[in-house]
Formats: C-alpha cells, structure tokens, sequence
C-alpha cells in the first residue's frame, strides 16, 4: 500500500511538472511572441512615419521650391522694382503691379490667397485691390514686422487677417527683394499660399483604421491636421493639448483620450516642422492576439495529452525507482546484506542497480576497518605527542642536576665556605620545580624566580667577575609560557659564555611585545660562536621545525633545540627560537611565545 502510494506521488508530481514545464514554455513563447511582435509593431510604425516624415518634407520643399522659383521674375519689374525704390507711381501703373500679381495666381498657383509688395518704409501693394493696399491693415500679420533678413524665410500655418475677407489657414513664403542696381534690399514680397497640398504630400499612406498624421512647427501651431478648424492655431487650443511629443525618440506609447496610442515625432529638413504619426496601439495588435489565442489553443491541447498519457509512461519508470529507495532505507538503518535485482536488461536503471550493490558491498568492507584505523591513529597520534613533550622536558632536569652538582662538587673542593648551604637550597628548589609535571604551562614569573635561583649558584661560584641582570616589565609577569624555557637557554650561556672567561660576563634577560607575540631575549658578552658552528645550530632548528615529532639529537645545543622542539609542538611552526650571534661581542637568543595572561585562559 505504501509502495503504490508513493508511486501515485511520484506520478502525480511528473504529471504536474510536464504541466508547469508546458505553462512555462507557453509564457516564454508569449512573451517572445509578443515581444518579436512588438518590435514588428514598432518597427513597420516607424517605417511608415519616416516614410511620411521624408514624402512630405520632400513635397513640401519642392512646392514651395516650385513657388519660389516661379515667382523669381516677378520683383525683378521694372514697376516692382520702381514702387519699392520710393517713387511715385500712377495709380495705372500700381494697378498694374496688382494685375501682374493676380495673373501670376491664376495661371500657376490659384491655391495663393495672397501677395504682397512691401518696401523697406512700409509701403504696400496687395494683390486684392489698390484700396486695401495700406500697411495698417495688415500689421497684425506675421511677416509685417519682420527684419529684413537676406534669406527666404517660411512662416508656417497662421490665420489671416486680411480687411473684409474671410480668415484663411495659410503657409506665408517672404522673399527678400534687391535693386537690380545696387544689389540692395529694397523690400519684401510675401506670398500667402493655403496648404492643401500638404494633405497630398502624405499620399495614401494609412496607419491602422483610426491612425493618421498632423504636423506642428516648432511654437507648436497646427500647420496640418485632418480637421481642418484646427489649422493655424495653437495645439494646446485643441483636444490635442494633452498630448507629450517627445521628440528624439523614434516611439513611445501615451494614453489619449482612453486609448493607448503609438506615436512617432520626425522633423522636416528645411522648415524645421514636426511630423507626428499616431496610432491606437490595439488596431496594431491584432496579429499578435491571433497569435496568442493560437497558442494558448496549443497548450489546452497539449495539456490534455500530457494529463492522460504521463501517468502510462511513468508508470514502468517510477516502479524500479521506488524499489531501490527502498533499499536504501534499509541501507540507512546498518543493515548492509541486502541486494538490489539485477535484470538482463541493459539500461540505466540495471547500472544504478550494479552501483548500489557496489556501493553497498564496500562499504561493509570499509566501515569497520577504516573507521576503526582512523580512530587509533589519531589516539596514537595524540599519545605520541604527549609522550614526546614529557621525554623533552624530562631531558632538562639529569642535564640540569649533573651541572649543578658539578658546580658544588667544584666549590666543595677549591673553598671551605658556608655559601654551600645557599647552593645546595637553590638547587633543591630549580629540582622541585622541574620534577613536577602537572603544569606544562607556567607565568613568566615562575620561570624567572626559578632562572634567578639558578644565576644566584652561579654567582656564588663567580662573586666578583658575574654580572646578571633581568629587565623584564612586571606587566609580562602574567603572561604564560612552557615550563623550563628560560633555564636552558641561561645554561647554554653561562657554560659557553661565562665559564671559558673564568667566570667574568654578563647575562641579561629582556621582554617586550612584538605583533602580538611576546619576545623573550637571553643576551651574553661572551666571545660567541663561531660561524660554522651557528649554521650547524640554525639548521638543527630549521629541521626541528619542519619536523618536531622527532626527539632532538644529543649534541652541544640539547638545550637550545629541547626548547625549540618544545615551543614549536606546543604553539606551531611560527614559534621557537632564533640565535643571533657576533664573533667577540656575545650570542642574544631570542624566544618567541604567543602573547598570552593567565587571565586571558579564563
């Protein structure tokens, strides 16, 4: 029951995984569906505001190119060319400057509403009558009061002003006029023209249904718009005030009356004007719904398949796979006999089944013996470690006390003094200390008061010639160091030092902190070692170092190198001692400990 139970779980998981996994394809596909479609979207909008943007600045500089160059001739009369002078003309002959005008008009640009010859003192000729030809009905226009610039300049769509006539949506071309002598300007000539070819500069060009073009200038007044009573006057006096026009960038989307729109802005080459497309976004999104209901319509189908035929599938799968688990519950509880069934069949499964019962057999062999090997050879590491510490320390106290009785032996022999007495005190306290071994650890000044016992023989044996003196700061009293660290090092000085000098020397003992450790320094004015000899010590050091689970071999430096040997498998490799050495100034052996008080150790 638990087995077909689990299977039902295993089944039922696979089933739901193939339907998140068909879920997760279906939403990458849309969203890269949707975002190709998009880019599309976006792409083709742009494509075809360019191609408006481009057809119109392109039929729009040729038109007005087209008017310009037509009406070349016509300032350069004699009766234009005479009125602009300042002379006095018949009221025949200013009629006929409005007759040239008006023919002009007829036989080449009917859509113009207007023309005008205007000096530089603000005499006028319109080509509506002679009796509108005064400049104070037509100050309110756009181009009255402009400078009377070298260039042609383009006033984009404006409403007119004319006296008794309707007010007419107009492009104003204003040509500046020279004397055809003095090649000075003398005037203007302004030409009104409606913009009706602007609706044919777009052609047939469609964006969607409901998408279209408009064109602003660059004060923002409507130049073109389907709707033409918004023509010459300012956006933000239309219903298209709300729009943002962000020019520079080639598409962004804005709500505009309750629609999501595509806009595009493209400015002209010559007149500066801005061309904007615009679009309601879901006319463009048809495709790419199609498209998504097409997929969504795939994914039900699939659905179905995978909730039917998965479960069949898993079926011969699942089986194997829960036997094996089974196994390895039993596995997991010590029992290491059991076996996985292996078939005749070659598959994956049949080679899982062989690494189990590899895997099994193994470890039953391993799980004992390498365990049980680990454990004593860490056991045995440890009591290695221990016995070696004891050996070294234990080492000190035959080579300490046949010194010393050699010491009481020699003043026993040369002087009959009471001074034996102090001898004989001293020595049974450096002894004690050393025989006692339940403290591997002791404060420095432990290990001082028992090196200072030791220097007071000494001094006895020498009275007049030794000098000892200990300058360690009561601060490092507390500090924690291996028991017998400073006496072998005095020894070593005072046996190669102090005794070849017949007892005359000095020896001194200095503490301070360095990097966080503590340094100890054991310093002599003997005649000190030779260089040879240094180096054979230093790589007896070097070596103790590298390997300190040997014991040190017998040589002149037991002292020196059961210190070091002791440090370095107490504290690591980083600590121990160092000789520095000056050939007839004296040997300082420095002793490096990690910075630690008593109270430190809780």
């Amino acid at each position: 029951m638990l087995l077909k139970t689990k299977m039902h779980s295993i089944k039922t998981r696979m089933t739901i995984g193939f339907l998140l996994l068909n879920l997760l394809s279906l939403l990458v596909v849309l969203l890269i569906s949707n975002q190709g479609f998009q880019k599309v979207i976006e792409r083709e909008f742009v494509d075809a505001s360019n191609d408006a943007a481009s057809r119109f600045s392109y039929r729009m500089n040729d038109y007005i190119e087209q008017i310009i160059q037509t009406s070349a001739p016509m300032p350069a009369n004699a009766q234009f060319q005479a009125f602009l002078r300042g002379q006095s003309l018949l009221p025949e002959q200013t009629e006929a400057i409005e007759k040239e005008m008006r023919k002009f008009t007829a036989m080449n640009h009917p859509e113009i509403v207007g023309m005008f010859l205007m000096s530089t003192n603000n005499q006028m000729v319109s080509m509506n009558s002679f009796f509108y030809s005064q400049s104070s009905y037509y100050w309110r226009e756009p181009w009255f009061s402009l400078d009377y610039d070298q260039q042609i300049q383009i006033i984009p769509t404006h409403l007119t002003n004319y006296p008794q006539q309707p007010r007419y949506a107009v492009i104003s071309i204003v040509k500046p006029v020279y004397d055809t002598v003095t090649m000075d300007i003398i005037g203007r000539f302004v030409i009104d023209v409606m913009p009706k070819n602007i609706r044919a500069s777009f052609g047939d060009v469609r964006i969607g249904d409901t998408g279209y073009f408009f064109v602003v200038s660059p004060d923002d007044t409507i130049i073109y718009h389907p709707n033409d009573d918004w023509l010459g006057i300012p956006r933000d006096n239309t219903p298209l005030s709300s729009l943002q026009l962000n020019e520079g960038n080639e598409t962004f989307n804005q709500n505009w009356n309750g629609q999501n729109w595509l806009i595009s802005v493209n400015k002209t080459n010559r007149m500066n004007w801005h061309v904007v497309s615009m679009v309601p976004k879901s006319e463009l999104e048809v495709g790419a719904k199609a498209v998504e209901r097409s997929i969504i319509i795939a994914f039900l189908a699939v659905a179905i398949i995978i909730v039917t035929i998965i479960p069949l599938m898993t079926s011969r799968f699942v089986k194997p796979v829960i036997t094996l688990r089974n196994l390895m519950a039993k596995v997991s509880t010590g029992d290491l006999n059991v076996r996985a069934y292996l078939s005749k069949q070659q598959d994956e499964m049949q080679s899982l089944n062989v690494g189990f019962n590899h895997m099994v057999s193994r470890l039953d062999q391993l799980m004992t013996t390498v365990t049980n090997l680990q454990m004593k050879e860490m056991k045995l590491e440890l009591r290695q470690k221990e016995a070696l510490i004891r050996a070294l320390q234990n080492q000190i106290n035959p080579h300490l006390l046949y010194n010393t009785l050699g010491i009481i032996k020699s003043m026993a022999f040369l002087e009959n003094v009471p001074r034996i007495e102090t001898i004989s005190r001293n020595l049974a306290d450096v002894y004690r200390y050393t025989a006692r071994f339940e403290n591997e650890e002791v404060t420095l000044h432990d290990e001082l008061k028992i090196m200072a016992k030791y220097l007071e023989i000494v001094k006895l044996r020498f009275p007049m010639s030794f000098i000892r003196t200990i300058s360690v700061n009561e601060k490092f009293y507390d500090c924690l160091c291996m028991k017998l660290t400073l006496q072998p090092i005095v020894e070593n000085a005072v046996k190669y030092a102090i005794e070849p000098n017949g007892g005359e020397g000095t020896i001194i003992i200095n503490a301070f902190e360095e990097s966080g450790d503590l340094i100890l320094e054991i310093a002599d004015n003997g005649k000190g070692i030779p260089e040879a000899q240094l180096e054979d010590i230093q790589d007896l050091l070097r070596k103790e170092s590298e390997s300190p689970n040997g014991f040190p071999s017998a040589s002149g430096s037991l002292g020196l190198s059961n210190v070091h040997a002791r440090l370095v498998l107490r504290y690591g490799h980083k600590y121990g001692i160092r000789i520095d050495s000056f050939p007839g100034q004296g040997t300082v052996v420095s002793i490096r400990l990690p910075y630690r008080r008593i109270a430190d150790t809780g």
